[in-house]
């Protein structure tokens, strides 16, 4: 009998990315992180021979390793951590040297013939000193680390914190760096931050994204390119909606800079690539989105797959095109447009159900991350698996996933979500609904944890796009949308078809999401008597209090309070119709799952639900359960024991009161 997936069963993944390939051919490269005791997730470099399938380089246990890179003359680059800190390193013909010295160790590279461009993080009184580049001891780290812990911070500007920080700057600040023939130095500041530097083929010439502005503009990223002869930096973007997500790219002969951005049309944005003239800097636009038939962006966002790490790119400049990642109708493909002819789209790829990395070498080597509902990523080159990380999950149980589109019920466009069938149960079954964060963003063919722990424990899983996503094109999102009654009916109509098609049991369904999820999952328990327990991941409860308490603060002021507003009528309004503005409404067992240093829906969003029903509904069965050291990304990169915990905690509670198997915290 094949065995049953559980929370436990989390700490036997293999999480693949960054994916490389090496300029002949011969070579492909991934990072894979996996949970060590403790709890975290380290990464390890594989090289896997492209012909056979052996491998030639693994990191060594006990080291840490990520950000492969192939060498034009043989060998790689990579981040390793032996010296205490990540350092950049290379490996040519079994040797290895260190490359660089960073006090705090490097962020990202780039590397081109002898030059390393890098980003590292650093301290003013260290630069000052001159010790940006002296590693310290184990002992000068921990006397500097318990220093670091009593230090007051200071804000000084309106975007001094973010979740990815945990929080607020601590008085460090990104700063670029070369290492050359000259030795290692930094290069000049650009104002704010400076991340994500790419080196010109020549090595010449730099570019990387800054944070020129303050106040409200302040997370404005612009690109900026300069050079080490002591040329003026020169700003090529201006106010163009960078995605500075990754670094930019330079086209092969070095006359054109590419950089992701979200381009404006009459009806909406769409993420698109924007091409730069260095000299010039004249902006041109990939593709042409004017007409979204194809495909809706570059890199739209499948969310809630099984995956922890970064990637490289999602796109890949050749001679006479660009081929990039674009999630379209719940499926990530490759699309190719044309450098002459940005209206020139095709599909470059439909071999697989979800693709979550990729890269071309200039011969045209491809090398992809490629999943599906089944199995997370695995590597692929040329057509042929390279990995094999996650054939463990044949000795289990796998559910079966269905694709089903219908009308909205205003008839205005059409919806589509999947049913996770579950695993061992009599349908109709009783069923939860697990609603995306985001709101941007897609379900596709992806593997997600969640849907097979709740499909092994007997539930049927639905999982839709309701209006507001990404990857449906701009008429599908426009208006704010996702925060309007649409999508809730949009939701409840996708639970009212899987019933309709005998697959599940109106009187048993469960609704769980996380972020924009726990938004949509409150609002729905205080809207409507539709389900029968409910779980909310990092719920945004109370727009009223989310100014300035977590990372978005800047987002309001940046525009939308004008100043002849009272700004206590302005807070009022933010909280009217709010979801815990409806707590007396609600009668649904309630689970409220929250990270404590989440940043984005900071954890007194989950504490005001939790007190508001604890006071107005007492008799309604409510849990807070709070993780002390995760932030808002707690299931996609949380600690091990606290991701499993977090998965546990909502396949018992649904159990509890769809089952009625026992108290949820047996």
């Amino acid at each position: 009998m094949k065995k049953q997936f559980t929370p436990d069963d989390l700490w036997r993944f293999s999480y693949l990315s960054w994916p490389q390939v090496s300029p002949d051919g011969g070579l492909a490269a991934v990072v894979i992180k996996r949970p060590d005791e403790s709890g975290d997730c380290q990464p390890a470099v594989r090289v896997i021979d492209m012909k056979n399938g052996n491998t030639v380089y693994e990191t060594a246990a006990g080291v840490h390793e990520t950000q492969p890179r192939f060498l034009p003359d043989g060998g790689w680059a990579l981040l390793c951590d032996f010296s205490g800190e990540y350092q950049v390193w290379t490996v040519k013909n079994g040797v290895r040297e260190q490359k660089t010295t960073l006090r705090h160790g490097v962020s990202h590279y780039d590397i081109q013939g002898d030059a390393i461009a890098f980003e590292a993080i650093l301290w003013p009184e260290e630069i000052d000193h001159n010790l940006s580049f002296t590693e310290m001891t184990a002992e000068e780290k921990a006397a500097w680390q318990a220093e670091l812990a009593l230090r007051p911070y200071v804000a000084e500007d309106l975007t001094y914190k973010m979740d990815e920080w945990f929080g607020m700057r601590k008085g460090e600040m990104p700063r670029l760096g070369l290492c050359n023939e000259k030795g290692q130095h930094l290069l000049p500041q650009a104002g704010g931050e400076s991340i994500y530097p790419a080196l010109s083929p020549d090595g010449e010439a730099i570019a990387f994204f800054a944070y020129p502005y303050g106040g409200a503009r302040g997370r404005n990223a612009e690109l900026m390119i300069c050079r080490d002869d002591g040329t003026p930096m020169k700003q090529l973007s201006f106010d163009l909606s960078l995605s500075p997500a990754q670094a930019p790219v330079f086209s092969a002969d070095g006359k054109r800079l590419f950089a992701l951005c979200d381009q404006s049309f009459e009806n909406g944005s769409s993420p698109v690539i924007v091409s730069f003239d260095p000299d010039t800097g004249k902006p041109a636009f990939y593709p042409d989105l004017t007409e979204e038939t194809v495909c809706g962006g570059v890199n739209e966002m499948v969310i809630s797959r099984t995956e922890n790490g970064e990637n490289a790119s999602c796109f890949a400049v050749t001679a006479d095109k660009i081929i990039f990642l674009s999630g379209f109708h719940g499926k990530t493909k490759l699309f190719s447009v044309s450098l002459e002819d940005p209206q020139n789209v095709s599909v470059f790829s439909d071999s697989y159900s979800d693709l979550t990395g990729f890269a071309l070498n200039g011969r045209g080597d491809l090398i992809v991350l490629a999943g599906s509902e089944t199995a997370p990523a695995e590597l692929y080159g040329n057509g042929k698996r390279l990995t094999h990380e996650h054939d463990w999950l044949s000795e289990y149980a796998l559910p079966v996933t269905e694709e089903i589109r219908i009308p909205s019920r205003d008839g205005k466009t059409e919806l589509t979500y999947f049913f996770t069938h579950p695993i061992g149960a009599v349908e109709p079954a009783p069923a939860v609904l697990d609603i995306k964060g985001g709101p941007e963003t897609m379900y596709g063919r992806a593997y997600w944890h969640e849907f097979h722990a709740l499909a092994a424990a007997g539930f049927g899983v639905i999982h839709g796009n309701p209006r507001g996503s990404a990857g449906y094109g701009r008429a599908f999102r426009k208006g704010g949308v996702c925060w309007k009654d649409e999508p809730m009916h949009d939701l409840i109509d996708m639970c009212e078809d899987a019933a309709n098609r005998g697959w599940i049991d109106k009187n048993r369904i469960g609704v769980t999401g996380g972020s924009y999820g726990g938004y949509m999952t409150l609002k729905l328990i205080s809207k409507t008597k539709y389900f029968a327990a409910a779980a909310g991941q990092r719920v945004f409860v109370n727009p009223g209090t989310s100014y300035g308490t977590g990372d978005v603060g800047w987002v309001s002021a940046a525009g939308e309070v004008p100043p002849h507003f009272s700004m206590l009528n302005y807070l009022v309004d933010r909280a009217r119709g709010s979801n815990v503005s409806r707590v007396d409404r609600i009668d649904t067992p309630l689970l409220l799952l929250h990270g404590y240093k989440d940043y984005r829906c900071t954890f007194e969003q989950a504490e005001q639900m939790f007190i508001a029903m604890k006071e107005r509904r007492p008799d309604v069965p409510l849990r807070l359960v709070m993780f002390p050291k995760e932030n808002h990304a707690l299931t996609r990169t949380g600690n091990m024991k606290n991701q499993v915990r977090h998965l546990q905690e909502i396949v018992d509670w649904m159990k509890a009161y769809l089952l009625g198997r026992g108290e949820p915290h047996e």
